[in-house]
């Protein structure tokens, strides 16, 4: 399958979420014409307003197309039109529902109705790029993950107990039944469909964000956890989750136009975390480098790492994709500095 280059014109859907702006960024840095679609014309605007701040020079190269409703049939119909490859970030990032269907069948159908539109109507489009997540990847045994891997335990606890399953699984179930919908249908259609298929599974995803929040409660929602981990709970080093997979929000970005652009990225899955760490490990960088004198520092002996961890590998993105994770003191470094001059932080800057 040919590979996507600048400037071709991609399309990039959840483009106003935290990881969407900064795919959509990283393609207009890189040349790419990018079509953005947003649920409504509000959203577009704001978009457009953000990226003419933040690249002045590249105001001419993005375009919104709205889609209401994304588990509507047919939505992305027009969306898809033109387009040399499509990524496709949009789905619902909550687990707070009585019914688990409430997030699953938006996640399933608006991945599934991505790819009929596409088959359909997307006669140029090279390559789509699905946004997963290492939920879709992680099981409970203690080891280390790999692509091969698939989340065998919150799928069939939402199939077999509904309503009555385990809160934390809804999203995790949501994320596994739309990948493995995805790759069904690609399986089903390859032969007469005009692109391949790559999907990305990021760990928890922090670092700074495009948009400028008025306040820290509209952060974007790792970056609320983020926030509320490090600055308001008394005891930061005591949170869930207690260990995490972490990548940084600009390489889960550079990782997805990496996918567009490199031949061997077709037809893969690849987990997209940085490394394993705990939320002490947060607490020595910043003292390490003394980035927040009167932070909380944590009580390494009382909260150790867990002795079981789920670790997952990064091996085949830096291989196939030759992706350059950040390093943790970076990221941290980043998003202190944007916060910082918000005035978030000045209690925490001297003793």
């Amino acid at each position: 399958m040919p590979n996507v280059s600048a400037p071709s014109k991609v399309l990039v859907t959840g483009a106003n979420g935290y990881i969407g702006q900064w795919i959509v960024r990283r393609l207009l840095e890189g040349g790419y014409l990018v079509r953005v679609a947003v649920r409504s014309a509000d959203k577009g605007d704001a978009l457009v307003k953000l990226f003419a701040k933040k690249l002045s020079d590249k105001e001419q190269n993005i375009e919104v197309s709205l889609v209401e409703d994304i588990t509507v049939e047919h939505a992305y119909d027009n969306a898809v039109q033109g387009v040399s490859a499509i990524i496709h970030t949009a789905s619902p990032l909550t687990y707070l529902v009585d019914d688990p269907k409430d997030v699953i069948d938006p996640a399933v159908k608006g991945t599934l109705g991505l790819l009929q539109s596409a088959a359909e109507h997307g006669k140029d489009v090279k390559r789509i790029v699905v946004t997963s997540s290492i939920k879709a990847v992680l099981s409970d045994k203690p080891k280390i993950y790999t692509e091969e891997d698939w989340n065998d335990v919150a799928a069939p606890e939402i199939e077999t107990k509904g309503k009555d399953a385990r809160k934390d699984y809804i999203y995790d179930a949501s994320k596994t039944f739309a990948e493995k919908a995805a790759w069904k249908f690609y399986e089903e259609n390859k032969s007469k469909v005009s692109w391949d298929l790559t999907t990305i599974q990021p760990g928890w995803v922090y670092g700074p964000t495009n948009d400028d929040p008025e306040s820290p409660m509209k952060l974007p929602g790792t970056m609320l956890l983020f926030w509320h981990q490090f600055f308001v709970v008394r005891d930061p080093a005591h949170v869930m989750p207690p260990a995490m997979n972490y990548v940084d929000v600009r390489d889960v970005a550079d990782m997805h136009v990496q996918a567009l652009e490199i031949d061997k990225a077709g037809g893969e899955r690849f987990i997209c975390t940085s490394q394993w760490c705990t939320w002490q490990d947060w607490l020595n960088t910043a003292r390490d480098l003394n980035l927040l004198p009167a932070l909380d520092k944590g009580d390494p002996a009382k909260y150790p790492a867990p002795s079981s961890q789920r670790i997952c590998s990064n091996e085949k993105a830096k291989k196939i994709l030759g992706t350059k994770f950040r390093s943790f003191s970076e990221t941290l470094k980043d998003i202190l500095e944007q916060f910082r001059p918000r005035g978030w932080l000045t209690m925490y800057e001297s003793q």
